[in-house]
C-alpha cells in the first residue's frame, strides 16, 4: 500500500535523499552501500544471498534518486521537484526491495538507485550520466551480461509504457541481438499482467548512459489513458515530434522547441517545474509499479 506520508517526507526540500534511502531500507532489514563515483553517489541494495541461482540470468533494476533543483530567487531556498521525477519509481522500488528480503525463491534481482541522471551537461551529452560512470564501473566489475530495466517517472496514471530506443550507431550485430531479446522479455513482462500497456518513444533515462557504455537497458515509465492517447496521435501527425523526443534534432529554435514540447504529454510538461509535486501524484500507480517490478522478480530465463 501507497505510504503517502513516507513519500511527503521523502520528496521535502531539505531532505538528503541518498541518507532517506539507505535509513527507509534498513528499517525494513534491507542492508545497503554506497558506490561513490566521480563524487556521485550511488546506492545498492544488498539482499539475501538465498535470492540467487547462476543458472538463470541476473536482473538489474534501476531508479535515479537525484532531482531537477532550482534555488527560489526570491529566498535563496531550493524549490520542491520530482515528485514523479523520479521519488515515485525510487519509492517503489525501496518498497520492493523490502518485499525481496522475505522472497521464498530464487529472483535474480539487483537494484541500483542511482545519482546523476539529471546532470546531462550539453557539452558531454549522455557521457556525464551518472549511470554512464556507473555502468563502465559494472562492467570492469564484471557485470554486463544481464537485464538491465530502468524505472523513471512510474507516479502517474495506469498505462505502463515500455520505452523503444533508437541504438548507438555502429553497434554490433550482437548487441542489436541481446537488446532485441531484452525489449522482447520486457514486452513479455507488461504482457503477462493483463490489462493496457505500450511501447512508445520517451525521453531517456539512465537507460540511456547503459546503452551508450555498450550495455543493453530499457525503460518503464507510466501515463495516464489520455495523455498516452493523445502523445500516440500526435507521433503521427505532428512532423518532428518523434526526433525531438529522441533528441535527435541537431538545431532548433526557442520557437519550434516549445512547439513540440506542447505536444508531449502533459506528465512530461509537468517535469523539472514546481508542479511535479505530491499533488501531482496518482497513488494507483505505486500497485501498477509493484506488479511490473514483481513480475520481473518471477520472470527466469537461462
Amino acid at each position: 500500500m501507497f505510504d503517502a506520508e513516507s513519500f511527503s517526507r521523502f520528496i521535502a526540500s531539505n531532505v538528503d535523499r541518498g541518507e532517506f534511502i539507505q535509513n527507509y531500507l534498513l528499517e525494513r532489514d534491507v542492508q545497503s552501500a554506497v558506490i561513490n563515483v566521480d563524487g556521485r553517489r550511488h546506492i545498492y541494495a544488498k539482499l539475501p544471498r538465498s535470492g540467487y541461482n547462476a543458472t538463470f540470468r541476473m536482473k538489474t533494476i534501476i531508479a535515479h534518486y537525484d532531482r531537477f533543483v532550482q534555488k527560489n530567487a526570491a529566498q535563496g531556498e531550493p524549490l520542491e521537484f520530482g515528485a514523479n521525477d523520479n521519488s515515485f519509481a525510487v519509492f517503489c522500488l525501496m518498497d520492493f526491495a523490502a518485499r525481496l528480503v522475505k522472497f521464498r525463491g530464487v529472483h535474480n534481482v539487483r537494484i541500483f538507485f542511482t545519482d546523476g541522471e539529471e546532470l546531462v551537461s550539453s557539452e558531454e551529452g549522455v557521457t556525464s550520466q551518472g549511470a554512464y560512470k556507473l555502468a563502465s564501473v559494472l562492467q570492469k566489475a564484471g557485470i554486463k551480461d544481464e537485464d538491465i530495466f530502468v524505472f523513471d517517472c512510474m507516479g502517474r496514471g495506469t498505462v505502463p509504457i515500455l520505452g523503444t530506443s533508437i541504438l548507438p550507431r555502429g553497434v554490433s550485430n550482437n548487441f542489436a541481438k541481446k537488446y532485441n531479446a531484452l525489449e522482447q522479455g520486457a514486452r513479455a513482462i507488461l504482457a503477462s499482467l493483463g490489462g493496457g500497456w505500450l511501447n512508445l518513444p520517451i525521453p531517456y533515462s539512465d537507460n540511456a548512459g547503459f546503452l551508450a557504455s555498450g550495455i543493453p537497458a530499457v525503460a518503464f515509465t507510466m501515463l495516464p489513458q489520455d495523455e498516452a492517447q493523445n502523445y500516440m496521435y500526435a507521433l503521427q501527425n505532428i512532423p518532428g515530434l518523434l526526433e525531438f523526443v529522441q533528441n535527435r534534432i541537431a538545431k532548433i529554435s526557442v520557437a519550434q522547441k516549445e512547439a513540440l514540447k506542447n505536444n508531449l504529454p502533459r506528465t512530461w510538461q509537468l517535469m523539472h517545474t514546481t508542479l511535479d509535486n505530491f499533488a501531482s501524484i496518482k497513488p494507483e500507480s505505486f500497485s501498477i509499479t509493484a506488479r511490473i517490478l514483481d513480475a520481473i522478480a518471477l520472470r527466469k530465463t537461462i
